[in-house]
């Protein structure tokens, strides 16, 4: 089943209509573990800005997926209105994880230069959200509304945390390649998305990107807590 949108899987649960129950445990599961991620990062945050952007990271992105996982259960009363709170949180969430990635960096002006334009491109991507909201009727394609959400997603993680780690991983410590491999795991959801690829109808192509995007970010904590474990130069800032 490729190249086809899925027709919601609707249940009745206690006299309500439901949808999307595997949507809504992929997303509950991935916001609550990236929570438990943010509460064993707790005290570690106040170590360095290394530190204290990665657990921005996961707490943004897990109360992010938490809010949209209710979205999809209750996507029958509230329609899009009920993802919004998760999409909003979503780009805020890629910022800190660049913001990440750029305090490991070694050359001060570098960073200086990058978190001025990771904050241009977060203001870009609101400002494009309202843009489509205000001027399409988003009730008929509310998948426009989160292509610029998407968008910016997949070009954060593949350049401003996967050629940043990979590079890393050489240069600093071979403990970057565990966040490498988490973007390595995730990218595929972009194609998945693009080219809409569903191995079941309670498999889809949601499912399968949630189910990716649980694994990397597993891969992201470890590699973090390795790291922070180290006696870096950048960990002293």
């Amino acid at each position: 089943m490729i190249g086809i949108d899925l027709p919601p899987n609707d249940f009745l649960l206690f006299g309500l209509k439901l949808t999307d129950p595997t949507d809504f445990i992929y997303d509950l599961v991935m916001g609550v573990l990236s929570m438990f991620f943010a509460h064993k990062m707790n005290d570690l945050r106040t170590r360095n800005r290394f530190a204290m952007a990665w657990f921005r990271f996961f707490l943004i992105y897990g109360l992010a997926t938490f809010f949209s996982a209710f979205g999809h259960l209750f996507y029958n009363y509230y329609h899009y209105y009920g993802k919004l709170i998760g999409w909003l949180l979503v780009p805020l969430a890629i910022y800190w994880i660049e913001v990440a990635m750029l305090e490991a960096h070694w050359n001060p002006k570098l960073i200086k230069k990058g978190k001025k334009l990771y904050e241009m491109k977060l203001l870009l991507v609101y400002l494009v959200f309202v843009a489509i909201w205000t001027s399409v009727n988003v009730l008929e394609k509310p998948s426009l509304l989160f292509l610029p959400i998407a968008i910016n997603s997949i070009l954060g993680l593949l350049i401003g945390v996967g050629i940043f780690s990979y590079q890393f991983k050489k240069k600093l410590s071979p403990a970057f390649a565990s966040i490498f491999v988490g973007i390595a795991i995730i990218f595929p959801s972009a194609f998945i998305f693009i080219f809409k690829i569903n191995l079941h109808q309670w498999f889809s192509k949601n499912d399968f990107s949630h189910l990716l995007m649980i694994i990397g970010l597993s891969f992201f904590y470890v590699g973090v807590r390795k790291i922070l474990t180290e006696n870096l130069e950048f960990l002293k800032g």
